[in-house]
């Protein structure tokens, strides 16, 4: 029953997140295309409306010098004259600059043309990726998503599906409904640079978001070190985005628990009463913060 729920549950945010993906929209009337520049995340789709007159969507040779536009990917429209109608249709899967223009009689002479801007973000890699949707939805629960389309540079060490699967369904479930402890584990895969493979070294020490992680090379074999001692084997490395770089890890990498004072009080079998005296003065917030302090502890 658990196991036909949290499959729902993490179908459904998936079906969501894959609709969730914009269509933006660009008049084109004699001689312009409004907006005449775009900046679109990968994936999103570009309607192109008739306004009015005889037009098409040409990106690939450009009408004026009768050579190529270059882009990452050509495609040509056909012409229409109806108003109001669309005349062209294209999802942008393939992240670049692209220059189109009108090449019905001298439009684009006139000023009939336009550019897109399609980024390739962090999270768009995520995203878009078919290995990645269980860490999909927990970026987008944490609200992690702005982060990791944002300037950056970042470093993910993005664990796939398979490596969230071996936690078990459970402790998945737990972490989808404890989104401060959820959120603690993502940026324990977050670095604040972008940190090539090349850049890795033995026994390199790498500070994340939430506490350190460590590399191992092991002839071809790159391995990272959690704070808690988990460790992740790098499956695929180095997939550039705009904003940084993204390596796949095939287990979940868990930060280092608390050792607050107060953790330490908690976790000891000796000390019940200390801690619920403590408790009772509303002196746990005190100890479990950035101190430094010395706590004499009395035990039971």
């Amino acid at each position: 029953m658990k196991t036909n729920k949290l499959f729902l549950m993490l179908l459904t945010c998936f079906f969501a997140s894959s609709l969730s993906a914009t269509i933006h929209t660009v008049n084109s009337g004699l001689p312009y295309y409004s907006p005449n520049s775009l900046t679109i995340n990968l994936g999103d789709t570009v309607e192109w409306i008739n306004d009015s007159g005889t037009h098409d969507v040409n990106a690939d040779i450009n009408t004026q010098t009768g050579l190529s536009f270059n882009n990452p990917v050509s495609f040509q429209s056909n012409t229409t004259n109806v108003t109001g109608a669309i005349i062209h249709t294209q999802v942008f899967t393939v992240p670049g600059n692209y220059s189109y223009d009108c090449s019905v009689g001298s439009h684009a002479a006139a000023g009939m043309v336009g550019t897109i801007i399609v980024t390739n973000s962090i999270y768009d890699i995520v995203a878009n990726s078919a290995d990645h949707n269980t860490l999909k939805v927990a970026i987008d629960a944490c609200s992690l998503d702005g982060t990791l389309s944002g300037a950056g540079p970042f470093t993910l060490f993005a664990p796939t599906d398979a490596a969230f699967n071996l936690l078990g369904q459970a402790a998945i479930t737990a972490l989808l409904a404890d989104i401060p402890q959820l959120t603690d584990i993502l940026l324990h895969h977050v670095v604040g640079d972008s940190v090539l493979s090349t850049m890795l070294s033995n026994n390199l020490v790498v500070p994340t978001l939430n506490g350190d992680v460590t590399v191992t090379i092991s002839g071809a074999s790159v391995f990272i070190e959690s704070g808690n001692g988990t460790i992740a084997q790098v499956t695929g490395a180095d997939i550039v985005a705009d904003n940084g770089v993204v390596h796949v890890i095939d287990a979940v990498l868990l930060p280092a628990p608390p050792n607050s004072i107060y953790d330490i009080v908690s976790n000891s079998t000796d000390h019940t009463t200390l801690k619920a005296a403590i408790d009772a003065c509303a002196l746990d917030g005190t100890l479990s913060g950035a101190g430094p302090f010395t706590l004499f502890a009395p035990t039971d």
